[in-house]
């Protein structure tokens, strides 16, 4: 499973409270200097608050594109690792501080010890979402994803996918969803009737989250979640495969990041696996973004690269839509959507 890995306790830190200037502490965490807070969760949060700034200052302009704010989230990143908060007894060891049922399901062999600070923030931020759930449109209910999978915040593209399903005449035997995060398209497609889903993920979360959405709220239909790297072992044909992949070309540094950033090989090997498993008068159907496209015009587009020169499948249809802005209640970068479209394509196998 993943989590957050403790700061070891044999790494010094210099203990830290709201009477240190914030903007002193800032620049020592830039410096490399490890603080641990020691009062009130407030202090940890105006010191990240006072470090953006710095960090701001430091970098003007610096955040005008995707490659120049992945950077900038890079050198917040860096420094932000070196302020800590200690959890006792799976507790956050701080005055005011939230409770987070995390720090129990996650560090069940670990009562006591430290993470950097903006770890958990994130922590108490996805405690948050699975505590509440959130309301998924095309499901006409709540989901409530585990910690480290990702989930959708805005969902032009699973309408696209919705009005698509409705008017999907092939048959529904048998269906693949692959890198299912939280489990949407799974749903989706059992929603529609499909008898048997395999969902697959790399990402040992959200095979946890999917298979307690199971478990919470039953499905008709049978979802087989497996803990795979895109198709895994099975080389089962296929009437319907859907993939939902990473929007923007990049390392991928966490579970989260793989769901955004994709390295090269990833559609060639996703192709070149897919024709394998497809029924011969199945249908692939893939959502993406014209978000690489948008940041770097002539950044290839790897479907229309697999239509024009893979020879494995032709294209079928394109349908597109206008996005709508993120959920204001997440942290996520919010982005301009106004030159940007989400997209479906269908594919048959040549």
């Amino acid at each position: 499973m993943y989590r957050p890995e403790p700061t070891p306790e044999s790494l010094s830190a210099v203990s830290i409270d709201r009477s240190r200037d914030w903007n002193t502490s800032a620049r020592a965490l830039v410096d490399g200097e490890k603080l641990l807070v020691a009062d009130l969760y407030s202090t940890g949060m105006n010191i990240l608050s006072a470090l953006r700034r710095l960090l701001e200052d430091s970098h003007p302009g610096g955040r005008q594109d995707f490659t120049s704010d992945r950077e900038f989230r890079g050198y917040y990143h860096r420094a932000s690792q070196n302020l800590l908060a200690p959890v006792v007894s799976h507790r956050l060891d701080l005055d005011k501080a939230p409770e987070i049922g995390w720090f129990r399901e996650l560090y069940d062999d670990t009562p006591d010890f430290r993470l950097p600070f903006p770890q958990v923030q994130g922590l108490n931020s996805s405690w948050q979402w699975f505590q509440k759930g959130i309301q998924i449109p095309v499901l006409k209910r709540r989901l409530f994803p585990f910690y480290g999978t990702y989930f959708p915040t805005r969902f032009a593209h699973l309408e696209l996918f919705e009005t698509w399903l409705h008017q999907y005449s092939g048959p529904r035997r048998r269906a693949c969803d692959i890198g299912t995060g939280c489990g949407v398209l799974a749903f989706q497609l059992l929603q529609q009737e499909f008898a048997r889903v395999i969902a697959t993920d790399s990402n040992p979360n959200a095979v946890e989250s999917v298979c307690r959405e199971l478990d919470r709220h039953p499905p008709t239909g049978v979802l087989d979640v497996r803990e795979a790297d895109l198709f895994g072992t099975h080389h089962e044909r296929q009437e319907l495969i859907v993939f939902n992949p990473p929007w923007l070309r990049g390392v991928p540094r966490n579970p989260i990041d793989q769901a955004i950033y994709y390295e090269e090989p990833l559609f060639e090997r996703f192709f070149e696996s897919a024709h394998s498993r497809i029924a011969a008068s199945g249908r692939l159907v893939l959502l993406f973004s014209t978000l690489q496209q948008t940041a770097h015009a002539s950044a290839p587009h790897p479907i229309q690269d697999e239509i024009d020169r893979g020879g494995r499948f032709s294209l079928v249809d394109c349908r597109r839509r206008e996005v709508q802005v993120s959920s204001t209640k997440t942290k996520r970068r919010n982005r301009d959507p106004a030159s940007e479209f989400v997209e479906l394509w269908e594919l048959a196998p040549s």
